[in-house]
């Protein structure tokens, strides 16, 4: 059994899930934190700054990765809490807090990205339920074409 650590700090996230018109969700191919795992397709969406919330958080999350402007992405539809490798050998828990935001389809502007989402997003794309059911890429969450599925039913 390997050695690791457990921070004690909380790692707050905003996740939002955006969808288009024909029912596909905008998704990024993001290399991992830790070295060694694969790239993943995840949300758009990410850590809180100081003193923001996560409603603010997703609001900025997505204008920054994809230039999309928005007010309020309304309610949350979920939370989850995990742990997850931070670096080789140090875990920490993390509380992100999902909204559903609905779109037409449009070109993502890069323009907003930080230095860091430069480096970490190799692509993105929308994906249909079908291809999220079906495809053998990394996903996260998991349960990612689950909560899909949830807000087109929603809509």
């Amino acid at each position: 059994m390997s050695e690791h650590t457990t921070t004690d700090v909380v790692y707050a996230k905003s996740r939002v899930l955006l969808v288009d018109q024909y029912d596909h969700v905008l998704l990024m191919l993001t290399r991992h934190d830790v070295d060694g795992y694969p790239a993943r397709w995840l949300t758009t969406g990410g850590h809180l700054e100081p003193g923001e919330d996560h409603r603010t958080a997703a609001v900025r999350e997505l204008f920054e990765e994809t230039g999309l402007v928005i007010d309020d992405p309304g309610a949350p539809f979920s939370a989850r809490d995990f742990v997850a490798e931070r670096a080789p050998g140090v875990w920490a828990a993390h509380h992100e807090v999902w909204y559903s935001v609905r779109t037409n389809r449009f070109e993502i502007d890069r323009a907003n990205w930080t230095p860091e989402e430069t480096v970490d997003i190799i692509d993105q794309r929308w994906w249909s339920l079908r291809e999220l059911e079906t495809t053998t890429d990394p996903v996260e969450p998991e349960n990612l074409a689950r909560l899909l599925r949830g807000q087109i039913a929603s809509c």
